[in-house]
């Protein structure tokens, strides 16, 4: 043995027999290989525990020994997914695997839920920025559990994060924080129906702004689902409208084009030179099944929701019934599948049944429900595809922007999705390079002759 090296013995625990691990003690810093070869290293050797029958005469301090070092092992490990998950983010490597987004890969890898995942990515995001933080979890002090409390608490009452965040500062367990989390819900709800559930969010709807000290203006509101479906589907489009107008040249994102459609919709731009005369208003889509509306409540899978925004209730759907600005799609069963066009232009039942078919990203796991967009996804548009419903699918933008500039394709067919990689699946910023080369080389061609035949 070496005299830079030195080894650290843990006594077996009733006959599990923990392999010796040998841990240099030179000052020269590890390289990266050594690094993950000892942390693939330690979760082998914790396989090897844990795949090991129980022992009949373990006895009670023992088993709690192992918990806790298991206990201590999990909260390790969520730290080290906070302080390295940013830079998987930063570098784009998630797409590699198929992944439309970072929440996704995250939520893959971990097993668990997207929404988890990209409360795990927000903290990681605020411990960049936050000293305190940042050591508690070089100290692997916080556990999933700790994040996963954050991210549930706060989509209900928006303020609860930061305080949260400061009774893990000042070392509050977690039975605390989670009576702590359960005080803040049930200050802002009860066991309410419907109407006295809205009846709350409209007393306590906002709209707030302030300058903030770096420059610039942020704002936040909170208003009733209904009432923001009066105003959402004009907006979106508006923002739509800029977004495609600006083209993929452009570096603005999406959320850049809202906020200006926001402040332009405010001001009565949207009347403008920039909108066409026929302009005509989009319209809410409410999609409902025939037999909740008849009976007043939805039973099983039957649904009642706005398209963008989410569920509601058959009695807020019931509301809108007289006001213009919304769009009924009742399901009671229709095939419209014969129905063909053969431009982009989707005509409106076929527009409908699709929509009622693909209710979130077809992707496998995604679940994505907001801002889907059309594809064809068995034959390509550009090679003739036609654009009738078995042609069609609905992405969201991440996995959309994957199928088209990442190699990704879709098969299987509805009800079967299958999400198959290319030979090399490349990094987001991969792919931002070789889209940048691909419009740069479409402003040297002539765009196709719309007028010749097209298949359908």
């Amino acid at each position: 043995m070496t005299r830079d090296a030195a080894v650290d013995v843990t006594p077996p625990l009733y006959g599990f027999g923990v392999v010796p691990v040998t841990r240099p003690t030179s000052v020269t810093p590890p390289s990266e290989a050594a690094l993950l070869a000892d942390l693939e290293q330690a979760v082998r050797l914790m396989r090897d525990v844990i795949r090991r029958p129980v022992p009949t005469g373990l006895s009670g301090a023992a088993a709690r020994r192992y918990v806790t070092i298991f206990s201590e092992a999990e909260r390790v490990a969520s730290s080290g997914v906070a302080l390295f998950a940013p830079r998987v983010v930063e570098t784009g490597e998630y797409t590699k695997c198929g992944h439309g987004t970072a929440a996704d890969w995250l939520g893959s890898v971990s097993g668990s839920s997207a929404g988890a995942a990209k409360g795990r990515l927000a903290a990681a995001a605020r411990a960049a920025q936050d000293p305190a933080l940042t050591e508690a979890l070089h100290e692997g002090d916080l556990s999933s559990a700790q994040l996963a409390l954050v991210t549930s608490t706060s989509a209900e009452v928006p303020q609860a994060a930061g305080e949260l965040l400061g009774l893990m500062e000042l070392g509050a367990s977690h039975k605390e924080l989670s009576g702590a989390a359960s005080q803040m819900k049930a200050a802002s709800r009860s066991r309410e129906n419907e109407r006295l559930r809205r009846a709350r969010v409209h007393t306590n709807r906002h709209f707030r702004w302030h300058q903030v000290e770096t420059g610039g203006i942020r704002g936040e509101f909170f208003c009733d689902e209904v009432e923001w479906a009066r105003v959402a589907p004009t907006l979106e489009a508006e923002a739509k409208r800029r977004w495609k107008t600006a083209g993929n040249g452009n570096s603005d994102s999406f959320d850049a084009h809202r906020v200006d459609a926001f402040i332009d919709l405010l001001g009565d731009g949207a009347h403008g030179p920039g909108r066409d005369a026929g302009h005509v208003a989009p319209r809410t889509l409410l999609i409902v099944n025939a037999e909740s509306l008849r009976r007043g409540t939805t039973e099983g899978d039957e649904i009642c929701e706005i398209d963008g925004i989410g569920p509601v209730s058959v009695a807020a759907a019931t509301e809108l019934l007289s006001e213009g600005g919304f769009q009924y799609l009742v399901k009671e069963g229709f095939d419209i599948k014969t129905v063909t066009r053969s431009t982009r232009v989707v005509r409106n039942c076929i527009e409908m049944a699709l929509i009622v078919r693909d209710r979130v990203c077809a992707v496998p796991g995604c679940g994505n429900r907001i801002g889907l967009e059309r594809d064809h996804w068995r034959v390509d548009y550009g090679k003739d595809g036609p654009t009738e419903l078995d042609n069609l699918v609905r992405l969201c933008p991440a996995h959309h922007r994957l199928k088209t500039d990442g190699g990704w394709r879709l098969e299987g067919g509805p009800g079967n999705w299958q999400w198959v990689a290319p030979a090399k699946p490349p990094t987001a910023q991969q792919m931002a390079r070789a889209r940048k080369v691909a419009v740069a080389k479409a402003k040297g061609f002539v765009s196709k002759d719309r007028n010749r035949p097209r298949q359908t």
